[in-house]
């Protein structure tokens, strides 16, 4: 076998391998998707909050020590 006709082979079986593992995914249903958007949209709220007031003291406490 030429060493393109071993690649395409060798690409085919990955194909298969990756069609094989694609049908053991176990999807979400409907209630568990909504159930886990609503926690990941909580806790980026909580971490944009987070941030927002760490970069508001800090900008008041750098001002403070420049004597601004």
């Amino acid at each position: 076998m030429s060493k393109l006709q071993d690649e395409l082979k060798s690409f085919g079986n990955f194909l298969r391998e990756c069609r094989v593992e694609i049908g053991k995914i176990t999807w979400p249903n409907r209630k568990e998707l909504v159930g886990s958007t609503w926690v990941v949209g909580g806790l980026l709220l909580t971490v944009a909050l987070f941030v927002f007031f760490c970069d508001r003291i800090l900008t008041v406490v750098m001002t403070w020590l420049m004597g601004s």
